[in-house]
């Protein structure tokens, strides 16, 4: 901002010092104008204002004024300016024809044979200048009827060297196309080195000015493409994309630079459509960026307004365009009247950035209504629109990226919240399960005493009637807690030791119990991996909560494969046949039985989110099915 206000002090002074100096400086008087070394020592460069001399639908040379013909009338006219608006004793000129310009140039005797040049803006629609009887800068072609013109425009500078004091400019200007005719600027002169310093930084100022709103536009289209549901900044990509099109379409005419066979016709109505287009995208912005300030019906008005007039500029007839202007600047007076209002009521609502919008529009606003009237040879100051433009561009870009790097920074906390909460609920999540595993642990721990307990007292029983079934006793019980102490503390072990464990437990309790307890497998591979104690923990449920004294208990693992989503998985099948008739049976659902819950547990350490497991009576047993990723 601090930027932007030194700029905005820069241009006041600028000002002022161009009104001091235009006072200063000599006018062209009745066609003649005389200059001093001292003015180009002071100035950079000097405007040839004033009243030349006219010749209405004439096109004349050095030869003809030298043979003075007697039907020669001189008239004067006030150049900058337009042979149309002048009204003299009721005589009017059309601007759909050609006419003649003629100044005598008296240069300081410094000036011989020293390099000076001119600054020739663009004429309406084209010119031929003269300077001594040499043609030295033409745009387009000069006739004298619509077939024999060619319009152009072109800002040029052209060098001389003059060898006396006095220069005769004469310029033959032809219109057949623009409802104004001749100079809308001032034409100047200095010496080479001023001009051409001149010209370069005036270049330079459209090429920093397009490089510019190509970036801005370029950058909030890409923004739009990583956020669609933002629309205000394809709106205000569109609003900076037509702003370049006027750019290189007024001022120097960069687009002539590039393409110097570009039709005329053309350039005048991008030139206007990138005026008229502008202010639809960007009352569609403002109601995107304050929508509670933006009443839809004068907005809907304004863009059908605007539409209407660049449909007209589509019509071939290049008249046509320019009789839109006049309802245009009127039309666009109220809707900029309108913006204000909608700015000042989102300041008063304390919209983030309002401010910044309000200044920039401010900004633009004043510069566009200077070159207005400039150009309307109303003041004498600057063009200086497209520093307008410039920042009221700047202002919103830096206030939007402003918006949407806060909102990228409230991102960046939530993203940081989120991941500190998953990491958090992850951790939670791991010691629920550590917990769970020690709780798990002491309760085998717990009930393991119990079953040993047992166990040594069936040996003991037994080393008194058969001393040799003790010692099998002791050997199975030796063999399942070798095994336990192994894989308890895996997260993946080989499937054939966690079948060697059920074998060993089996074999215990056919001694304890003095039962026979059958075992079978079927499509297992004993390589296969599965979270450790899964069956075994599920055979001691079984002999808690279904052996009995009539039960005859026999036990089967089998396994299938299978294929869901394209991914493939291993079902395992756990049965516990007790060949007992039950009347109904009971359909499958989730447990919550401690030895279910050590096994859910077990499952989701190894594969989170990605296994199932289901129980509940089946024929003459109870069967538990386990789904798990195949490896």
């Amino acid at each position: 901002m601090n930027h932007i206000k030194i700029l905005v002090v820069v241009l006041v002074i600028t000002s002022c010092q161009k009104f001091a100096t235009d006072e200063s400086l000599p006018k062209v008087t009745q066609g003649k104008l005389t200059l001093s070394e001292s003015m180009f020592q002071n100035q950079t460069s000097i405007k040839l204002d004033g009243d030349w001399e006219f010749y209405y639908q004439k096109l004349l040379n050095s030869e003809d004024f030298k043979k003075n013909p007697p039907e020669l009338e001189k008239e004067t006219i006030t150049l900058p300016g337009f042979w149309n608006e002048v009204e003299r004793k009721g005589k009017t000129y059309s601007p759909l024809t050609y006419s003649t310009f003629r100044l005598h140039l008296t240069l300081p005797k410094e000036s011989i044979n020293r390099p000076l040049t001119f600054y020739i803006p663009h004429a309406f629609t084209t010119y031929r200048f003269y300077l001594n009887g040499f043609i030295i800068s033409e745009n387009g072609i000069v006739g004298k009827s619509e077939e024999e013109t060619k319009e152009y425009w072109l800002p040029k500078i052209v060098s001389f060297t003059p060898n006396s004091e006095t220069a005769e400019i004469i310029v033959q200007v032809a219109n057949f196309k623009s409802l104004n005719a001749g100079f809308r600027q001032s034409i100047e002169i200095g010496t080479e080195e001023s001009m051409i310093r001149t010209k370069q930084i005036r270049l330079a100022l459209d090429i920093f000015l397009i490089a510019s709103l190509f970036v801005i536009s370029l950058y909030h289209f890409t923004l739009y493409l990583l956020r669609k549901k933002d629309v205000s900044l394809l709106y205000f990509s569109i609003y900076s994309f037509c702003s370049l099109i006027y750019k290189i379409t007024s001022g120097e005419f960069f687009l002539l630079i590039l393409f110097p066979d570009f039709e005329w016709l053309w350039l005048i109505k991008l030139f206007f459509l990138s005026i008229y287009l502008t202010f639809p995208i960007l009352l569609s912005f403002m109601e995107k960026v304050f929508p509670e300030e933006t009443n839809k019906l004068p907005k809907y008005t304004f863009q059908f307004l605007f539409f209407s007039f660049s449909a007209v500029v589509l019509f071939p007839n290049s008249g046509w365009i320019e009789e839109t202007l006049l309802p245009a600047e009127i039309t666009m007076l109220f809707c900029c009247i309108y913006i204000f209002w909608i700015l000042i009521q989102a300041v008063k609502n304390k919209r983030e950035s309002a401010g910044g919008f309000l200044f920039g529009f401010l900004f633009l606003f004043f510069t566009v209504l200077n070159d207005i009237l400039f150009e309307k040879n109303m003041i004498k100051t600057e063009v200086y629109g497209p520093i307008g433009t410039f920042v009221l561009f700047f202002s919103q870009s830096f206030f939007l990226s402003k918006k949407h790097s806060k909102l990228y920074l409230t991102v960046e906390k939530q993203k940081e919240e989120l991941e500190h909460a998953v990491l958090l609920k992850e951790k939670i999540y791991h010691t629920n399960i550590h917990s769970k595993r020690m709780e798990l642990e002491l309760y085998k721990k717990s009930i393991q005493p119990h079953f040993l307990m047992n166990s040594l007292s069936a040996i003991r029983y037994w080393v008194s009637e058969s001393p040799e079934k003790s010692a099998a006793i002791l050997d199975s019980l030796v063999g399942e807690l070798r095994i336990i102490l192994k894989v308890a503390s895996k997260q993946l072990v080989p499937i054939g030791d966690e079948i060697d464990l059920c074998k060993y437990h089996i074999g215990v309790m056919k001694m304890r119990m003095e039962k026979d307890y059958k075992f079978k497998t079927f499509g297992i591979d004993p390589k296969e991996s599965i979270p450790p104690l899964i069956f075994h923990t599920l055979i001691e449920n079984a002999f808690t909560h279904e052996d009995s004294q009539d039960a005859k208990l026999s036990f089967g693992i089998f396994k299938k494969n299978t294929t869901k989503d394209e991914k493939f998985f291993s079902v395992y099948c756990f049965i516990v046949y007790h060949h007992e008739k039950i009347k109904e049976r009971n359909p499958q659902k989730n447990g919550s039985g401690t030895g279910l819950e050590y096994v859910r547990l077990r499952l989701e350490e190894s594969y989170p989110g990605n296994w199932s497991l289901t129980h509940g009576k089946s024929k003459n047993g109870y069967r538990v099915l386990i789904q798990i990723p195949k490896i």
